[in-house]
């Protein structure tokens, strides 16, 4: 094992400087070798690798060909060309900013670049250097909030320099910069006048300058390739297409969440996205023009998407992650295949070679995990392996190259090529059982977002193994009093662990907290299928936000599969709600008839007329699904008898 490199930046100059290693020199470089590149943001922006034999056991002691400490601090994942490795960097509070290149095979620094930057806000996790760097081989492309777009050749040179602020942004920028043929481009989302723009690679120059409505989305675009025509994709609250040429917007489809940020995907001539905190996913045809939400989405589902990580396509399943360690796996269906739960948190994006699923926590602990038996009626998910480094925070998303492993933690870059360490569960908190002991613990801790939040999970999880019953007093306590929307949206899941007693709680949400408490809370409900909420649940599905409204529609339909009292009531609701305006909720309503067909009660003609009369739904998905419904579920003729 080599040696671990330690690096200190003692000061940084105020000018742009490329720190004077001759090691930086091309003279000097270690020898080409043959190796897949990870060029930029989740490599090509798949997360995929196909590279074989990328190792499955370390540990801080065992497998790590070296480790460096990195100068300054930043979230940026590493991208690797070749011999050469870059992450960029903030320092001296964000006004330096640095672009670091190390050697691949020693992790030896070979040149720094530091850049003056003016001083912004920013998010204490975010930090002044999230977005990842995209490299050609020739030079590196990274982007800042300030100074703003950087091309940088691969002895350390600044080429050129575009400012693109200041922005309206007090989450810093996050998205990350593509290549598209000869040009840079990056997508600006903000406060202010939001826009995407496309440089020429050589000299800086734009190319094309296209706005956009704006908000605060993080989303790195994707490019792609579909009819022969090349498209970048940009995932936001409303999902668009830009012409790769030119960057005039193709099409666009919406109902998405604000705040998004987890990137596109495009497998098979499909596009996949999914958004916000337990927002919605989406898989969606990009042949279409212009407005394309009623005309080329193949499969929604409307919850249970993740805020910060992206999903990956695995084996040809969709893997929509949670920022709660929850996985689920769809087909092209929407239909579930795989479920699986690794009890941490994580910032950073699951990536995948060839065998495996690797995804670092945020104490860099990473799992790997393998799907089994998908040519069965009863695949699994594996956890291969938990493997830990020195516990520091992780926010970046691994890197793959050449059958090796490039992990960024806080202070540190490693580089891993595995070695015979053992397979070590996560340690676990060690709490009383006593409730009155766990409250006292609770509420001696602060409860800001920054504080101790794995403690307060472990906390929640093991408050709702008791079967006190001041339990629900006291998670309810904790939604209300904690400041970390993770810990409330944990307080509210582990509710219906409870049954029919967390009934009250749950439906307390919907009066108050922040709307994506009340999404899962109608997601509890679903699973308690109590009756008691049946009144309440209708109540919501007409009235509020549309992703709770379709929520609430979702457990009516699973609540009229074992109430049949309430059954011909939720059905006279849903036909109502059939009719509405929005074509998801049309979706949604479709959907959960179909789960109780043979229990709708006297109301049987009723849906059945209400399913013709939208087969021909301008929404083709609210269409397709209504002649499944109607032919598969309510096994009736798609015309009346005459």
């Amino acid at each position: 094992m080599v040696q671990p490199t330690t690096l200190t930046v003692k000061r940084l100059l105020p000018i742009v400087s490329v720190t004077a290693l001759l090691i930086g020199c091309a003279s000097s470089m270690s020898p080409l070798r043959v190796s897949s590149n990870w060029p930029g943001w989740r490599g090509d922006g798949s997360g995929v690798s196909s590279d074989k034999n990328v190792p499955v056991y370390w540990d801080a002691e065992n497998g790590i060909a070296w480790k460096t400490r990195l100068a300054g601090e930043g979230v940026s994942g590493p991208i690797v060309w070749q011999d050469r490795v870059f992450v960029a960097a903030s320092a001296e509070g964000g006004m330096t900013r640095l672009i670091i290149c190390l050697d691949v095979e020693t992790g030896e620094f070979l040149w720094q670049t530091s850049i003056p930057a003016d001083p912004t806000k920013t998010y204490p996790r975010a930090g002044y250097a999230a977005p990842t760097p995209v490299t050609d081989g020739k030079r590196v492309y990274a982007f800042f909030d300030s100074p703003g777009l950087v091309a940088l050749d691969f002895t350390g040179q600044v080429m050129w320099t575009l400012p693109l602020g200041p922005f309206e942004n007090n989450y810093n920028m996050a998205s990350s910069p593509i290549l598209v043929n000869d040009m840079v481009v990056i997508k600006c989302d903000h406060r202010g006048k939001s826009f995407i723009v496309a440089v020429d690679q050589e000299t800086g120059e734009e190319r094309w300058h296209t706005e956009r409505s704006g908000g605060l989305h993080y989303a790195t675009p994707l490019l792609i390739t579909h009819e022969g025509r090349q498209q970048i994709v940009v995932n936001a609250e409303t999902i668009v297409s830009y012409d790769a040429t030119t960057g005039e917007p193709l099409w666009s489809c919406g109902k998405m969440k604000h705040a998004t940020t987890p990137s596109p995907l495009y497998h098979n001539g499909y596009v996949y996205v999914t958004s916000g905190r337990n927002g919605p996913s989406k898989i969606i045809d990009p042949s279409g023009h212009g407005d394309i939400s009623d005309t080329h989405v193949r499969m929604h589902l409307p919850t249970g998407g993740p805020y910060v990580v992206s999903p990956l396509i695995y084996k040809d399943l969709f893997l929509i992650p949670g920022d709660d360690g929850r996985m689920k796996f769809v087909d092209i269906d929407g239909v579930g295949i795989l479920s699986h739960r690794i009890r941490s948190r994580f910032t950073s994006s699951p990536v995948a070679s060839r065998q495996h699923i690797y995804w670092s926590d945020e104490k860099a602990r990473t799992y790997v995990l393998k799907v089994n038996g998908l040519d069965t009626p009863e695949p699994t998910i594996e956890e291969v392996a938990s493997n830990p480094l020195e516990e520091e925070p992780c926010y970046a998303s691994p890197a793959i190259s050449d059958g090796r492993l490039f992990i960024r933690t806080a202070k540190h870059l490693y580089c891993i090529v595995g070695g015979d360490a053992r397979f070590v569960r996560p340690p676990k908190i060690d709490l009383p059982d006593d409730l009155t002991e766990l409250k006292k613990i609770y509420d001696a801790e602060p409860v800001g977002e920054f504080n101790n939040t794995m403690l307060r999970l472990e906390i929640v999880e093991k408050v709702a193994q008791s079967d006190n019953p001041g339990v629900l007093d006291l998670l309810a306590h904790i939604i209300d009093r904690d400041g970390h929307y993770d810990v409330n949206e944990a307080a509210v899941r582990e509710l219906s662990t409870h049954g029919e007693l967390a009934v009250p709680v749950l439906i307390r949400m919907f009066k108050k907290g922040q709307s994506f408490y009340k999404t899962v809370a109608t997601e509890q409900l679903a699973q308690i299928k109590s009756a008691k909420a049946v009144p309440t649940l209708i109540e919501v599905a007409r009235s509020q936000a549309l992703e709770i409204r379709i929520g609430s529609i979702r457990a009516l339909g699973a609540t009229a599969t074992v109430q049949d009292a309430q059954a011909p009531i939720i059905a006279a609701a849903l036909v109502e709600l059939m009719e509405d305006k929005e074509s998801l909720v049309r979706h949604a309503t479709i959907e959960a008839l179909g789960q109780f067909p043979q229990k709708v009660g006297p109301h049987r003609q009723e849906v059945i007329a209400s399913l013709r009369n939208h087969l021909n739904d301008p929404n083709a998905l609210v269409a397709k699904t209504a002649r499944f419904t109607l032919r598969r579920k309510f096994r009736a003729p798609l015309k009346a008898p005459e």
